[in-house]
């Protein structure tokens, strides 16, 4: 008999209240420091009390939300139907990724911009990002094709969503590259291994194609290390390139990439990254 699927919704909007109840305070403290762009977090002597209870946040809604994962129940439970025989994903936690990235982001974000409007956005957007997220996430290992397709559509775009915010806040604060580039190799190898989250393959393959995506991430932040633009066009360049990674990866984990699969993500990302070469120089 397969989970109750409302005790799982019912803990994952729970959770993501409480982070966006504990970023309105955050949020409200960052305004009374008057903090801002171009420090390190945690080594800024003037907000590091700030950064070190943004990190502890992040921290106890990563552990939260592993512990309201039920995940491995239901890979289990599953994956007869799906056709897998056995469910390696299911013993190992990942869960905590999103949550803990995202309330990072937000962490950053609200140090740099502390309007009200600012402040009800973080809010609302953790909230859906980490409750439909957590959904979606619980559902990719359902056995039925068309909710896994669906729900892979969903938590796809929350990744992206998520990782052009987090991105755009490393580069804005223009940190030199020992900082921002390890930084953007984690965010970039944690989220690459999400995208592949639910596919039936073993971990150590997830990882090896995300350890790849990541550190070309990390090599770019690098050069963009060089480069005179905003923070939000750096962060959208950061994008195009995780989107082209993210694609690829998934193609190859699926079926195997083709030509096909270079054509439409190499093009598309070609087309993005033109775009923000236009908005720059226009």
């Amino acid at each position: 008999m397969l989970p109750d699927h409302r005790s799982t919704y019912a803990g994952a909007i729970l959770a993501s209240l409480m982070a966006a109840l504990a970023l309105v305070a955050l949020g409200l403290w960052a305004r009374h420091l008057d903090l801002g762009a171009g420090v390190v977090p945690v080594l800024d002597a003037g907000g590091r009390s700030y950064w070190l209870v943004g990190v502890g946040l992040a921290l106890v809604l990563g552990a939260l939300f592993q512990m309201l994962d039920r995940g491995a129940v239901y890979v289990v439970e599953t994956a007869i139907g799906r056709g897998v025989r056995r469910g390696p994903i299911a013993e190992y936690p990942t869960a905590w990724i999103v949550p803990l990235i995202s309330s990072l982001t937000a962490t950053m974000l609200l140090a740099i911009y502390h309007s009200t409007a600012a402040l009800i956005s973080a809010s609302v957007g953790i909230f859906v990002a980490l409750s439909a997220g957590t959904i979606a996430r619980y559902r990719l290992f359902d056995d039925d094709v068309l909710v896994h397709d669906q729900a892979r559509g969903f938590y796809t775009i929350i990744i992206h969503i998520v990782a052009f915010f987090a991105l755009s806040m490393v580069y804005i604060n223009k940190l030199s590259s020992r900082f921002s580039a390890p930084v953007v190799f984690i965010i970039a190898t944690l989220f690459l291994l999400q995208v592949t989250e639910g596919e039936p393959v073993s971990l150590a393959r997830r990882l090896i194609y995300a350890l790849a995506g990541g550190v070309m991430l990390g090599e770019l932040t690098w050069i963009l290390g060089y480069w005179d633009a905003t923070g939000w066009t750096g962060g959208a360049t950061l994008l195009v390139f995780f989107y082209l990674s993210a694609g690829l990866i998934v193609a190859q984990v699926r079926l195997g990439v083709k030509l096909r699969d270079i054509l439409e993500y190499g093009c598309v990302s070609l087309l993005a990254f033109a775009i923000v070469m236009y908005s720059l120089f226009r």
